[in-house]
């Protein structure tokens, strides 16, 4: 059975604290729908454009935005743009009900997810751990040179067994974020399958903190996370597996949590301030002309422009850039042809 070792140090507890509050904070928030849809968007794309780094491609955050839509980038090569739609297929995986059926740990979910991400890569490559036979892929995957050289092929398969029975056996005395941690940096270590292992690590993080109210539950970003905490985060692996001691890799990783939801609660507040602002300008940028006439044809089938004239007191060529706009953004619609134009509401 695998036996980490660590302590419960006071910078450990300290993140741990700091993480609950947080999570517990974004938990109870009480945001609007449109809000919440726009985070939800953000966080998707946030994973891509993370992703896109990783696979060393130059995306911006609107070609991102239309890969996050199903629109494949044209300039990028099979390989990488089949990682890119797998991993936004596995995130969805992770978020939708078929999840749920699985529970937060077993082997079948650690095979699906790498099946999900590795399709198409090539196609004699199969959801399973890697042999001695194997040559593994190791393009965009730096946690392949973290492997345990004394973890040999054959016993891979009993290296992630018992680590999974160790992360379900610990499951009451272990609070769930360490043992999370403990998980991430064992897999790392055993590095268990013959591509994709960086991705199909930061798609279990990520299905693991979705089972703990975390994840797009509180609209943080997994790849994110790693990228911005990956320099501490193999700082701390050398050091904590030269000692045998996993202590200095947790602190590392909760603390990454904690600036992850950090950064979330600003990425919030700054959608909540843009929702109040677009809430005080005018609708669809009407003058106040153009307001007056629209709840004036909810009583009054028609107006001419030259009754818009008298109405508001303007020039015939106001009028028709006024009535103009309105019929272009299809609020109101036109009838008859030259000086007998009337104009009427467009769902009349």
């Amino acid at each position: 059975m695998y036996n980490p070792i660590f302590n419960y140090t006071d910078k450990l507890v300290d993140s741990l604290i700091k993480l609950e509050s947080h999570k517990t904070t974004l938990q109870n928030l009480d945001l609007t729908y449109n809000i919440r849809s726009k985070l939800t968007a953000h966080t998707r794309v946030l994973d891509l454009f993370h992703l896109a780094h990783i696979l060393n491609l130059d995306l911006t955050i609107k070609d991102v935005e239309r890969l996050a839509n199903g629109i494949k980038p044209d300039d990028i090569d099979e390989v990488r743009k089949n990682i890119l739609v797998n991993y936004k297929n596995t995130i969805d995986f992770n978020r939708s009900s078929l999840a749920d059926s699985y529970a937060e740990l077993d082997l079948s979910i650690l095979k699906h997810l790498n099946k999900l991400l590795i399709v198409q890569w090539r196609e004699n490559w199969d959801a399973r751990l890697r042999n001695l036979n194997d040559k593994i892929d190791d393009r965009w995957d730096n946690y392949v040179d973290l492997r345990d050289p004394n973890i040999a092929s054959h016993e891979i398969d009993s290296a992630v067994e018992d680590l999974v029975d160790w992360y379900l056996n610990s499951m009451i005395v272990i609070t769930p974020v360490v043992r999370i941690g403990v998980l991430i940096f064992r897999l790392m270590e055993i590095s268990p399958y013959i591509a994709g292992n960086k991705l199909t690590i930061a798609a279990l993080l990520d299905y693991l903190l979705l089972k703990q109210g975390m994840s797009s539950k509180i609209y943080t970003s997994t790849l994110k996370f790693l990228e911005n905490s990956e320099k501490k985060l193999m700082a701390s692996f050398d050091l904590s597996r030269r000692s045998h001691d996993l202590s200095l890799w947790l602190e590392n990783f909760t603390d990454g949590l904690v600036r992850e939801l950090v950064t979330v609660r600003e990425d919030i507040d700054r959608f909540i301030i843009e929702d109040e602002k677009s809430k005080k300008q005018p609708f669809l940028d009407l003058n106040k002309r153009q307001l007056k006439v629209l709840k004036y044809l909810q009583t009054v089938p028609t107006i001419k422009r030259e009754d818009y004239c008298h109405m508001m007191d303007v020039s015939t060529m106001t009028a028709f850039r006024d009535m103009k706009d309105l019929v272009r953004k299809k609020l109101i619609k036109t009838e008859g042809k030259g000086r007998g134009t009337k104009y009427k509401l467009a769902s009349m």
